[in-house]
């Protein structure tokens, strides 16, 4: 595949639920001159062949629509339902309006519920709310069976995330895999599969200390290695580590992701 073809990926958000800095926190990390170290919530946009797949609506989506001059959203997978993975789904609004149409968004059966439970007046508007200024998504439940979207074919697992579920994302793209875990407490088999060989994957990396809802660096680090991926990027990356100092750490084929990271694959 030319270059000119290969699928995109800018990290919009690299940080954990909280984003970096902290809220009051005057700790080394939080008030860090390195701009790599300023992490907003986890997301990421895939663009190819003119289009734009969005991963995860986090709070800070409309900060990153604009930090990043995003102009078009062709469709959207969610990971789960947690605040700091769709709380920006509102902003979706104005994306029906500059494309007269309504959105695609793609998950497994427990984050639409959760959709659900949270944005009633978009999953399922009553009759009164349909006229409103909301977002227009159609709404699609992902099981094993991968999907076609766009470019992409999409495949999915639910995944250990503490008490809850997550889910990985394998996106296949003219032979080549593409594997999205932001959060995970555990690589499962599915997810050791999915991640065996893939071209690139970006998987959880909170901090080294253990955290019964994510990866540690470590963790990660040795699931990526055994699974014989070309190149990583650890994301989801909390306030406990400078970014300069795990880039010098980690294995040259394994990279801290940053706010504003391209590569394609």
């Amino acid at each position: 595949m030319s270059a000119a073809l290969a699928p995109r990926v800018t990290v919009l958000g690299s940080g954990t639920s909280t984003g970096v800095p902290i809220i009051g926190c005057q700790c080394p990390v939080c008030t860090s001159a390195d701009p790599r170290d300023n992490r907003l919530r986890s997301g990421i946009n895939i663009s190819c062949a003119g289009f734009s797949l969005q991963l995860d609506l986090p709070p800070d989506f409309r900060q990153q629509v604009f930090r990043y001059s995003l102009s078009r959203i062709d469709a959207v997978l969610f990971t789960h339902p947690h605040a700091d993975h769709i709380l920006g789904i509102d902003d979706i609004r104005q994306f029906n309006s500059l494309q007269h149409a309504p959105i695609p968004a793609y998950a497994r059966d427990f984050t639409l519920a959760g959709i659900g439970r949270m944005f009633s007046y978009i999953y399922q508007p009553r009759p009164n709310q349909k006229q409103l200024y909301r977002p227009k998504i159609d709404f699609h439940e992902l099981t094993d069976e991968p999907v076609q979207i766009g470019p992409f074919s999409v495949a999915s697992r639910e995944i250990p995330h503490g008490p809850d579920y997550s889910t990985a994302f394998l996106l296949a793209c003219e032979g080549r895999r593409f594997v999205y875990a932001p959060d995970c407490s555990a690589v499962t088999p599915e997810l050791a599969a999915f991640m065996e060989h893939a071209d690139v994957v970006v998987i959880d990396g909170l901090r080294d200390r253990p955290h019964p809802s994510h990866l540690t660096i470590a963790s990660a680090v040795k699931a990526i290695q055994d699974c014989g991926v070309s190149r990583a990027y650890l994301t989801h990356i909390g306030h406990d580590v400078l970014h300069a100092d795990l880039e010098q750490r980690l294995p040259q084929s394994i990279r801290p992701a940053y706010d504003g990271l391209e590569f394609t694959w």
